[in-house]
């Protein structure tokens, strides 16, 4: 998502999911992605509602007292006279230069910065070039995948970044039998479990996707099982619409 946010109408969960996960840059295999976090000191508390912007300040580390840059508001919501809004830009200022903030939605046009790792609410993010860190105010609301997953259940599927089996327990291995699972096919998502230092997901993977209910049915269930969280590229395997159907 990128700094400029327009109001739009609601798209299909298959073109969502595309554009969220087309639009995450490269990770380094250590930096796992673990959560979103809202900033509504540059996004505001919710889509479209008036807000006096704040800077967020950026750090090269935990504990810093000087920051290397800041994450501002370019140009601030404007109102038609029939309603709506648009115009929201936040950009990354470094010195006299401005970088795209990374985000995804956590809520319908609602971006969140992503976060990388944890460290007494100092918060890692991805930035356009590297990554920097957050003190986060008691206003901005950390969001790890779990919770995401809870809140968007029904609306979750596998990404991009993973295609082949399950198995039938974490650090398993696949089987020619095991089920074979494909960017965007539909799943949910059962438990996260932490073995060994690596996070591993047990999903029930549906033949259709909730959003397709009206023409197809209720979804079944085709097959249960583990996959890793992360790829090798530190991206999640699996993600939601935070935009429904």
């Amino acid at each position: 998502m990128s700094g400029r946010h327009i109001v739009a109408g609601r798209s299909l969960l298959a073109g969502v999911m595309l554009a969220m996960l087309s639009l995450a840059s490269p990770a380094a295999a250590q930096d796992r992605v673990i959560g979103l976090l809202s900033l509504p000191e540059v996004y505001g508390a919710r889509m479209c509602a008036p807000f006096e912007p704040e800077p967020v300040a950026l750090y090269s580390s935990p504990k810093d007292s000087t920051p290397t840059s800041f994450i501002r508001v370019d140009q601030n919501w404007s109102f038609a006279p029939h309603g709506g809004c648009e115009g929201l830009t936040v950009s990354v200022h470094d010195g006299t230069k401005r970088h795209e903030l990374p985000t995804l939605e956590f809520d319908y046009e609602m971006p969140g910065a992503i976060v990388l790792e944890e460290r007494d609410r100092w918060f890692k993010v991805r930035l356009g070039s590297g990554s920097g860190w957050i003190a986060a105010s008691p206003a901005d609301r950390f969001m790890p995948l779990s919770e995401l997953f809870e809140e968007f259940v029904g609306v979750t599927a596998i990404t991009k970044s993973f295609n082949g089996r399950l198995v039938a327990s974490p650090r398993g291995a696949a089987e020619a039998s095991s089920l074979a699972v494909s960017a965007l096919q539909p799943a949910r998502v059962i438990e996260i479990r932490s073995v060994l230092g690596q996070s591993w997901v047990q999903v029930e993977v549906m033949n259709h996707s909730i959003c397709s209910a009206a023409e197809h049915g209720p979804p079944d269930v085709v097959g249960t099982g583990w996959m890793p969280l992360h790829a090798a590229d530190g991206e999640p395997t699996i993600w939601f619409s935070s935009r429904g159907c």
